[in-house]
């Protein structure tokens, strides 16, 4: 069996070494940038999950709501009351969804000014993604979000406004 010469892909020029240049902070200062690096990416991800439920807890309610007026004998009065409820929840969930949308911005902000006192290394990988780039997915996201809890909403109240005549 003949073997291929794996190195000869692995070549280096002399201009194209990439020189890692550590980061000018004493051990204990790197160490705290370190550790809000990690606090800010947490709170990101903490984040995105109360996003989620937020969400997940909004449709939960639509569908509870619906379940009182099919299950009960509703009169109108309820079925209207059940509504205004549905457009509260509605509301109060997508503003929740945009100020969380909006810590997750002021992490990123501060992972941003973090990774600038890392390595050249550091700053190379993280900015391999664009910035626009991410906002973008993020936006769309929420986006998708918010139309999930509208059509909840808006079928909810479909399923509930029969229920009134």
């Amino acid at each position: 069996m003949v073997e291929a010469d794996t190195t000869e892909g692995f070549i280096e020029d002399d201009q194209d070494v990439f020189d890692i240049e550590s980061s000018n902070l004493d051990d204990s200062t790197h160490a705290e940038v370190i550790a809000l690096y990690a606090d800010a990416q947490d709170n990101i991800r903490f984040s995105k999950n109360l996003q989620w439920r937020a969400m997940s807890g909004a449709i939960i309610l639509f569908v509870l709501l619906v379940l009182s007026c099919r299950l009960t004998d509703s009169g109108t009065n309820f079925v209207n009351s059940v509504i205004c409820v549905s457009f509260l929840v509605s509301a109060g969930s997508i503003y929740s969804l945009a100020i969380f949308q909006s810590w997750q911005g002021t992490e990123r902000e501060k992972i941003r000014e973090l990774v600038n006192k890392l390595s050249n290394l550091s700053t190379l990988v993280y900015g391999l993604k664009s910035r626009m780039e991410a906002k973008v997915h993020r936006f769309i996201l929420l986006a998708f979000m918010i139309a999930g809890i509208l059509d909840a909403n808006y079928f909810a109240v479909v399923l509930v406004v029969p229920l009134a005549e």
